[in-house]
């Protein structure tokens, strides 16, 4: 994620006690292969050796926020200045796939000559699949929680992969966690830690969203509102001694935007995106309290009985 003029760079997967050069991440995140394999009771497990292609569409950093529109070739940005302890929906799509994502953000001090008072981090994600009964997957930058057919602690300090019905889990040593529901749904956890971080920095996490096909187009949150949306650019005319202006259309709503770039997967790609300010005031469904949510595992309903929020 591209640092703001205060901000330094994120680190590239610094892991205490790891003298190894930090993995970097591309789109095709690599697993270790083995033929190794044990069963932990009823769940299989493995050293991780699949491949993913993940999107750009992602939650990381500050956090900040990138939605890519594949169909409309356009790729938008925006950052969310949330509150720490609040526990933000990135995910809602509970009464369809069963699946809902959920963000705890931490927060830090902001760097000397910040504009910001604080920075706020995710530093715990839980993915909740309820169908066909209620499992889970909790994700720190240290451990994963996987309650599914027997409930299962994995330290992040090794490569492994555990299948446990829907669920199943792929860690890959101190770098990422690949978290796949179904078969048709996956999700890509970056773990960021410091060895010796600046009292503005955390360990947190990045989300991105690696397979959403078996999500429904009634999909929500922060992020999942967007997977099945298109979206077009149109240019204002200027006015004298001024440059063109850009809005986005995005669901009858036009968004002022302005061109950025972005550093995504621990800063090793760069993404061009359209930046919407005001904390996507107009690009996101209501507001920001429509998303935020009572506990790490809550899937309930958004103020309209549905997967959606109130609208604007």
């Amino acid at each position: 994620i591209a640092p703001a003029a205060d901000e330094a760079a994120p680190p590239l997967n610094e892991l205490p006690g790891n003298t190894d050069k930090p993995q970097k991440l591309d789109g095709n995140m690599r697993r270790q292969s083995s033929s190794q394999s044990n069963k932990i009771g009823k769940v299989e497990r493995k050293p991780a050796k699949k491949s993913f292609t993940i999107s750009k569409t992602s939650a990381d950093g500050d956090p900040h926020f990138v939605v890519e529109f594949p169909l409309s070739k356009l790729t938008v940005c925006f950052n969310i200045n949330g509150e720490p302890g609040h526990v933000l929906r990135l995910v809602s799509d509970h009464k369809y796939s069963g699946v809902t994502v959920n963000g705890k953000l931490i927060g830090a001090s902001a760097p000397p000559g910040s504009h910001k008072q604080q920075r706020t981090y995710f530093s715990t994600i839980t993915i909740v699949a309820d169908h066909p009964k209620r499992s889970y997957i909790e994700v720190t930058p240290t451990k994963v929680i996987l309650d599914g057919r027997d409930r299962i602690v994995l330290p992040c300090h090794s490569s492994v992969t555990v299948d446990s019905g829907m669920l199943s889990v792929a860690i890959v040593q101190n770098s990422n966690v690949t978290v796949t529901v179904g078969g048709n749904i996956s999700f890509i956890i970056l773990l960021h830690q410091y060895k010796n971080p600046a009292p503005y920095q955390r360990n947190h996490l990045g989300f991105y969203i690696g397979n959403s096909k078996g999500l429904s187009r009634n999909c929500h949150g922060l992020l999942g509102q967007f997977l099945s949306e298109e979206v077009g650019l149109a240019e204002l005319p200027a006015e004298a001694g001024t440059k063109p202006s850009q809005v986005l259309k995005v669901k009858n709503r036009s968004v002022p935007v302005v061109r950025k770039s972005r550093r995504i997967y621990s800063g090793t790609q760069h993404v061009d995106c359209w930046f919407a300010r005001n904390n996507a005031a107009k690009l996101i469904d209501g507001e920001y309290e429509d998303y935020v949510t009572s506990h790490m595992f809550d899937t309930g309903d958004g103020p309209q009985g549905t997967n959606h929020v109130r609208h604007s």
